[in-house]
């Protein structure tokens, strides 16, 4: 369905006259927003860098399209660039990540030891790095008339740490103590865990977590991170 592609320039703008794009198989045409991920952000960097990123991007859209039935880039731009999706999703994300790209409802959250967890967390900053440019370029007043500056520089500020939690997340997870991985949740059981993360989740302005005790939304985010 998606494939990372070596594609030969004419005019060097990239390493080498090379460029990495992530191809949608059935279209043969390149995804649309890694396109412009690549144009704009990695075309200069090592085409090895560029492989893992679109690689890590090539997983994000297959979990997509395999949780909805949809290509990424049409959810992302028939939902009037949606970012608060990056709530909810980027844990399931891990998830399937954990489970070798299988979208069950087993819970490990750093606590499969079969599992390379610098390979995910790797993958995991990628694709955080994608969404960051995302943020960048479509979380604006022009693409969000309804909203005034103050609000998307809430809305940023708001997902940025978010991404800045997971990212602490990530680094914990790979840590090493005497060659052996530090797990997170050691002592909580795989259920324990899903009923914390259903229960701090922060609500969205379409969802209310109404299992979560604090109601005003800034506190939800401060008590998540």
């Amino acid at each position: 369905m998606f494939e990372v592609k070596s594609i030969q320039l004419e005019q060097k703008i990239s390493n080498k006259n090379e460029i990495k794009l992530l191809f949608d198989t059935e279209s043969t045409f390149p995804c649309l927003f890694p396109l412009l991920f690549s144009l704009r952000v990695i075309r200069f960097q090592s085409l090895s860098t560029q492989y893992s990123d679109l690689m890590a991007l090539k997983d994000w859209y297959m979990f997509w399209y395999k949780k909805y039935a949809i290509s990424f880039c049409e959810f992302f731009y028939s939902s009037n660039y949606n970012f608060e999706l990056i709530y909810e999703e980027i844990d399931t994300f891990i998830i399937y990540l954990e489970n070798n790209n299988d979208l069950s409802h087993v819970t490990y959250l750093g606590g499969n030891r079969k599992v390379n967890y610098i390979n995910i967390s790797n993958k995991v900053r990628s694709f955080l790095k994608f969404f960051t440019y995302l943020m960048d370029d479509y979380l604006t007043v022009k693409k969000h008339p309804h909203l005034d500056r103050k609000e998307i520089e809430k809305i940023k500020s708001n997902i940025k740490k978010h991404i800045d939690f997971k990212k602490k997340i990530i680094r914990k997870s790979t840590k090493t103590i005497h060659g052996e991985k530090k797990y997170l949740y050691k002592s909580m059981t795989n259920e324990m865990v899903k009923v914390l993360y259903e229960t701090i989740t922060p609500s969205r302005s379409n969802s209310i977590n109404s299992f979560n005790p604090f109601k005003n939304r800034p506190t939800q985010f401060r008590n998540f991170e």
